[in-house]
């Protein structure tokens, strides 16, 4: 079975790309007993609030549906 990163990076990318940014790196780490999952995204001229506003929006939804993770996480994302 695929890491929990891998399966979240092919389920964000092609929303990430749709919405003109690139993806730097997928993380989920646990901190403080609790787990967060984290994208870093980049794009040229940089990525600003917006961008993550509305990545988060798409991939969370898509989180939702696929359901890749068990348990509860933190979902963040940042450039």
């Amino acid at each position: 079975m695929a890491k929990v990163t891998e399966l979240v990076a092919q389920l964000a990318a092609p929303a990430i790309e749709a919405a003109g940014c690139e993806l730097w790196d997928v993380e989920y780490v646990r901190e403080a007993g609790e787990w967060y999952l984290r994208l870093y995204l980049d794009k040229e001229g940089g990525v600003n609030i917006t961008d993550c506003e509305a990545v988060s929006r798409v991939v969370s939804d898509l989180l939702d549906e696929a359901d890749p993770i068990e348990g509860s996480y933190t979902f963040e994302v940042s450039s």
